[in-house]
């Protein structure tokens, strides 16, 4: 049953009518510009085009393949004012998980960038074109040939309102399905802990159809009536010049430390200066003390923060914090619980390590059509994250590491991440990853895959030295592997998956 208190506003409509000519949203790759009053309504006709032309109706899948623009979200909030549900997809995928996942989902209609036709091209749902700016793409079209005539009504905090397919750490697509509650969540306890209002200005630089793209800082930034500006790739010099530009005045953004590090390590970064930048909020991996303490020097305060796409946000690190400690994940955000379960969600005392659970109303419902994983994601009332992880007395969060990328090698638990962690401090690191490969006699053995600096010469004797000094034996791996470079996705994490696969076909150092 809808209550009147459980009905969604229409943020952009809020915005609109209150401060209209306020900076919403801008377009970095085609330069375009909306106030709020220009991108709500932009949205409301592409609502009322959806309606009129496509007959796109409450609880109905649309579809975006496309880079990163401003378009995600002013379709976004055109699927919320119809109550429709908004799934941005991986251009990423090969045409086959492509195929299975719109099989999965059976959205209504596609919106589809025009050199991923092809990719799209077995799909049941008809495809409308996108092409930036050209007012002849079909994207376009419905814009300009429909007028602002849908009014946000009968939507309510329990309805979906994103569908976002992600496949962890396995490799298979699921689709993990968001609710207005998610969303209000996420707004609320996000610009608690990452100080988001209407002064913010963020760069976005992650994809938009993966949790953190979409969902840090932006989701929060439209509520409170900031402004956001998006880049359509992953670029370092850029997002660099964009960081340092006093004209754009970003005072938030978010990254993987892969991004961070990768700017830190452009020959910019040693002169830059950076006069609004206020907060970087790092995730999808622990940012080390190195990476830290850089970006610190330049009084630019990196936060850990501590999520997942079926509950966006479970920990944050203020930046002093995250500077004394950069291993914790943080402390439970505002409107979570959290604690360290055992297989049946009993609480684990203290200190002692297990799975980190959680409830509230940040946690998803469930996944698209999927009762089955949804049951096994849920234990005595409480959502399974796949995170191992313990509290300290101070219930501060740390986390070992995922419960699959975990190893056992001769009885003994390791947890790939703590080796990392003291092979990225060896001199000449430049990134490193630890798997776990089989072996006759131990069971399973650690086996790391470094990527060197430029112009360094550490060798496998260095590295495994370094981790006998810090390590018990057990977790001192057993083999190195010197690349070029570490698998990464999208996303900006490493795929442990194909690391995997390649130590098993026989990867020599």
């Amino acid at each position: 049953m809808t209550s009147r208190f459980g009905l969604v506003v229409d943020w952009l409509a809020y915005y609109a009518g209150r401060d209209g000519e306020r900076l919403a949203a801008v377009d970095l790759a085609s330069g375009r510009r909306y106030s709020y009053a220009q991108f709500n309504d932009r949205a409301t006709r592409l609502a009322t085009g959806l309606r009129d032309r496509h007959a796109v109706r409450k609880g109905d899948r649309v579809g975006l393949l496309a880079r990163n623009s401003t378009d995600h979200f002013e379709l976004m909030f055109a699927c919320w004012k119809l109550g429709a549900i908004f799934m941005p997809l991986n251009w990423r995928l090969s045409p086959a998980e492509l195929g299975g996942v719109l099989a999965d989902s059976t959205p209504r209609l596609l919106f589809v960038d025009a050199d991923f036709v092809p990719l799209a091209a077995g799909a049941a749902a008809p495809i409308v074109q996108r092409a930036g700016v050209a007012a002849d793409c079909g994207y376009e079209a419905l814009i300009r040939d429909h007028p602002p005539a849908v009014t946000m009504a009968g939507v309510d905090l329990d309805d979906p309102n994103t569908l976002l397919y992600t496949s962890g750490t396995t490799g298979e697509q699921k689709g993990v399905v968001g609710t207005h509650l998610n969303s209000m969540t996420n707004v609320l306890q996000s610009a608690a802990a990452g100080v988001v209002g209407s002064d913010t200005v963020c760069l976005t630089f992650a994809p938009l159809f993966h949790t953190a793209g979409l969902n840090s800082f932006a989701m929060p930034l439209f509520h409170f009536g900031g402004t956001l500006y998006v880049m359509q790739n992953w670029d370092a010099a850029a997002a660099l010049g964009y960081l340092r530009d006093p004209a754009l005045g970003i005072t938030h953004t978010l990254g993987v430390p892969f991004h961070l590090a990768t700017m830190a390590a452009l020959p910019a970064f040693a002169e830059a200066r950076f006069p609004a930048l206020r907060l970087i909020g790092v995730g999808g991996a622990p940012a080390n003390r190195k990476l830290i303490d850089t970006w610190a020097a330049k009084g630019i305060p990196l936060s850990q923060s501590y999520g997942m796409t079926e509950v966006f946000g479970l920990g944050f690190q203020p930046p002093a914090a995250a500077r004394e400690n950069p291993a914790a994940a943080g402390k439970a955000l505002m409107y979570l619980e959290v604690q360290i379960g055992d297989e049946q969600g009993r609480e684990l005392p203290l200190g002692e390590r297990g799975e980190i659970q959680v409830r509230g109303p940040g946690v998803t419902p469930g996944y698209w059509n999927r009762p089955d994983l949804t049951a096994a994601a849920q234990v005595n009332g409480w959502f399974r994250t796949g995170d191992a992880g313990y509290m300290d007395p101070d219930r501060t969060m740390y986390v070992v590491d995922r419960v699959k990328d975990m190893f056992i090698s001769g009885g003994e638990n390791v947890y790939p991440i703590e080796v990392e962690h003291v092979i990225s401090k060896v001199p000449g690191v430049a990134m490193v990853a630890v798997v776990g490969v089989p072996d006759e006699r131990w069971g399973e053995v650690g086996r790391a895959f470094v990527v060197r600096a430029p112009g360094a010469t550490v060798a496998d004797d260095g590295v495994l030295a370094a981790c006998r000094a810090a390590l018990a034996g057990y977790k001192v791996p057993k083999s190195v592997a010197f690349v070029d470079a570490l698998p990464i996705s999208v996303q900006g994490k490493v795929l442990k998956r194909v690391l995997r696969a390649a130590a098993l076909a026989g990867v020599q150092s």
